[in-house]
């Protein structure tokens, strides 16, 4: 969480949270072989374009200033301060493992996944039902 400049660590989520708890159905969901990518784009484009995409297919995502994200290189959920939304997403594609980075909104239920899959970049976006 150090390499971080633009998500501000609040704390660590406990593992057997309610908020993991809810949101991991929707993420088996998502890594589901042959699931189907709410967008994809064709590797082969520069780096910054692919970033740029990324903001703006997550563009919701916007306003939102506290995300639930899965640490880079880690087992943990992390909820987070967004400091700036653009320099986040950048952060979290530069500093994941093979691009692949995971957002949930706690307020609204949404979870995003990304990934590189057969030379193609792809974002999941699932919602969970959080008026239970």
């Amino acid at each position: 969480m150090g390499k971080f400049e633009y998500l501000q660590l609040i704390n660590f989520e406990e593992q057997k949270s309610y908020w993991i708890h809810l949101f991991q159905p929707k993420l088996e969901e998502i890594l589901k072989i042959n699931s189907k990518p709410t967008y994809e784009k064709i590797e082969g484009d520069r780096e910054e374009n692919y970033i740029l995409w990324i903001q703006d297919c997550l563009s919701f995502l916007k306003n939102v200033k506290e995300w639930l994200i899965g640490v880079p290189y880690c087992s943990v959920w992390a909820n987070v301060r967004v400091l700036d939304y653009a320099k986040a997403i950048e952060e979290l594609w530069l500093f994941s493992e093979t691009n692949s980075f995971l957002i949930a909104d706690k307020s609204s239920g949404i979870i995003v996944q990304t990934f590189s899959e057969e030379k193609c970049y792809e974002i999941h976006i699932g919602k969970s039902d959080v008026t239970k």
